[in-house]
């Protein structure tokens, strides 16, 4: 499967990529075919490069007291990966397709690479990451302020 680049343009840089982009892209980008159930990220081990979901939908799991727990469903155009990327720590959740899944990887090489040598592409990857996660918080905030208007009866 060869890289949809429209798509990548509208859902993750947000403008129009030019011919060195695409090519530095195509050299660095690996298409990833997950089947229901494959995990893509397996939480507490280190994450080797970023994931941007092309098709299918994916679970968000969390293991909390030793019991596996959903805690959110992507969908295509998210971004995977993008915390123990950037901090270098191990994966905070265990991502599994849902469904049969494409993904976009880009390895943690290719990223330090666009982030050293191609400042505007890593500007663009990660100002995506800082929209997805504002969308996560917002998402957060409205959650808790119903619970705590569910658990209190009131509003404040």
């Amino acid at each position: 499967m060869d890289i949809d680049f429209v798509w990548i343009e509208d859902n993750i840089f947000h403008r129009h990529l030019n011919a060195e982009e695409k090519d530095t892209l195509s050299q660095s980008v690996l298409v990833k075919e997950f089947k229901k159930g494959d995990v893509l990220i397996a939480e507490g081990e280190p994450c080797d490069g970023l994931y941007l979901l092309y098709s299918g939908r994916a679970g968000v799991m969390h293991e909390n007291h030793g019991e596996k727990v959903r805690v959110s469903e992507v969908h295509e155009g998210a971004q995977l990966g993008d915390m123990a990327i950037f901090d270098d720590t191990a994966s905070s959740a265990t991502i599994v397709a849902l469904s049969s899944c494409v993904a976009y990887k880009l390895p943690r090489q290719a990223l330090r690479h666009l982030m050293a040598y191609r400042h505007d592409m890593a500007k663009d990857i990660m100002i995506n990451t800082i929209r997805q996660l504002a969308s996560i918080v917002r998402d957060m905030n409205s959650s808790n302020a119903y619970s705590q208007q569910y658990i209190y009866g009131r509003r404040v």
